[in-house]
């Protein structure tokens, strides 16, 4: 469900990245939500490039929490940032890989095609709900179990 919080989030954003030549989508539960998954979104994740994190850390300047930067855990690494916008947080990921079975594997693919949805007069690029069952799954988490079976249910996948 998108509430009016993330509406006003995703209308700043949008307003900052539409006329730039970023390559940006949303990504996770926020992007779900926007594909008609049941899911509450806690915050937005913006999937990008180096190039379009550092951008887009200047164009939301106004609203860093933290500057872009690399960070890397045992699970993802990326450029990334963080901002509050009209109190959601936003993450964003530039170059973000994920470890799957010892290899680092590269999201950047997703930057390639992504979907748009259009909701109150925004056109706002996603990843597909398949790439993101499909990485859910790969990750294994048991926090992601209901996710899993939410995004199944609305792809009829039994």
């Amino acid at each position: 469900m998108i509430n009016s919080e993330l509406l006003s989030a995703f209308r700043i954003i949008v307003n900052q990245l539409e006329d730039e030549d970023i390559r940006w989508t949303i990504m996770g539960s926020a992007s779900l939500a926007l594909q008609g998954v049941d899911i509450t979104p806690n915050d937005i994740d913006i999937l990008t490039d180096e190039y379009g994190a550092f951008k887009i850390g200047v164009l939301l300047k106004e609203f860093e929490i933290k500057p872009v930067s690399f960070s890397q855990t045992d699970l993802f690494e990326s450029f990334y940032g963080i901002y509050d916008i009209e109190g959601t947080k936003v993450d964003v990921m530039g170059d973000f890989r994920v470890r799957l079975e010892g290899t680092w594997v590269s999201l950047s693919d997703r930057l390639e095609s992504p979907s748009l949805v259009q909701i109150n007069a925004m056109n706002i690029p996603v990843s597909s709900m398949h790439d993101q069952l499909l990485f859910y799954e790969k990750l294994g988490r048991e926090k992601d179990k209901d996710c899993i079976l939410k995004i199944k249910k609305v792809l009829r996948i039994f």
